[in-house]
């Protein structure tokens, strides 16, 4: 009874069961398409295949509104537009199929989590860093080229431009500092080396980096729904403002906890040439693009200072260190040399 209200409340009207021989086949090209995408995720080949098959699929009618393909979670269901070519698989049904891929319940039915959004008692926990990397997941499957885009006079580049760009283009530059593996893993709940490595990564900033994903996801949301043109450009700088804080935050609080790290002249060459790639994952802002004071510019002068001062004190440990060793050498010389007197 709830399931169908909830269908009711979107709009939704269920038509028919999809054959089981269609779902076999959504089944395995979706599973084969996953794992050749995400070679991390080869290992769990099985365990995808076995969830896709025990998730229930219907036509459906579904208003303009909202998106063809939709993943309830309720009963673990997915409903498909009646006019989608369902040998044509599509970014959004990717979308829905990792949500579906996604869900961790409890003994008693009720979902835990969902990728990397947790649900708790009273509050749900990182919506929008799950769905950006669903999204971004949903767009490498689909092989979408990097897109220049424009949005709200920010331009970024981004595979999901049609999609949640801003915190898909937010999710990049994540995947550019800690590495794409293992995110996805922590996406599908291979295991949960994310969160450790993500608080590791931005230490005391890190929540604020998840609840600033989901006041962009919110307020998007808002953004959907309004008509009134003065309060969505003030929505739309709420998210501007969100987004250009949130990628200047993580820029600074990377670098900064791991510049001190670093102990060798190679590992600072490494890093130096890793800010200087760092700019083409970032958004900029358009009245600055030209300007040569962007924040990117600004902040790049500062964190190179801090490398030259890694370097130096790592080249001061090394000339201790080959001081040491000299002294040392000149002892056993001299201890040599007083034996062979003495003998």
């Amino acid at each position: 009874m709830k399931i169908q209200k909830k269908l009711t409340k979107l709009g939704i009207v269920k038509i028919e069961e999809l054959k089981p021989e269609m779902v076999n086949y959504i089944a395995h090209s979706v599973t084969n398409n996953i794992t050749t995408t995400f070679l991390t995720l080869q290992m769990q080949y099985n365990e995808i295949l076995a969830k896709m098959l025990n998730c229930k699929m219907y036509y459906a009618k579904i208003p303009s509104n909202i998106a063809k393909v939709n993943y309830i979670y309720e009963d673990n269901s997915m409903y498909i537009d009646e006019n989608i070519d369902i040998l044509k698989l599509d970014e959004q049904f990717y979308h829905e199929v990792i949500h579906c891929l996604q869900v961790v319940r409890k003994n008693n039915g009720k979902i835990k989590k969902v990728g990397l959004c947790h649900f708790g008692d009273f509050a749900i926990n990182g919506l929008g860093i799950n769905e950006a990397i669903v999204q971004y997941m949903a767009a490498k499957i689909m092989k979408n080229e990097q897109k220049k885009v424009n949005i709200y006079g920010i331009k970024l580049q981004t595979i999901s431009p049609n999609y949640f760009p801003l915190i898909t283009n937010l999710m990049e530059q994540i995947i550019y500092y800690i590495g794409e593996d293992v995110i996805v893993q922590a996406a599908i709940n291979v295991n949960e080396n994310f969160e450790d490595m993500f608080y590791n990564t931005f230490e005391e900033k890190t929540n604020e980096v998840i609840r600033n994903f989901d006041k962009i996801l919110e307020i998007r949301n808002k953004l959907s729904t309004e008509t009134n043109e003065q309060v969505k450009s003030k929505l739309e700088k709420k998210i501007y403002d969100i987004y250009l804080e949130t990628q200047e935050l993580m820029l600074i609080k990377y670098y900064e906890q791991i510049i001190p790290r670093l102990t060798t002249e190679k590992e600072v060459d490494f890093y130096i040439e890793k800010l200087l790639k760092n700019k083409v994952y970032l958004g900029m802002e358009e009245k600055e693009e030209f300007t040569g004071t962007n924040f990117y510019e600004r902040n790049k002068e500062i964190i190179m200072e801090r490398f030259n001062q890694q370097l130096t004190k790592i080249n001061k440990q090394k000339q201790r260190k080959a001081l040491i060793v000299y002294n040392h050498k000149i002892k056993e010389f001299l201890k040599k040399t007083i034996s062979y007197f003495w003998n």
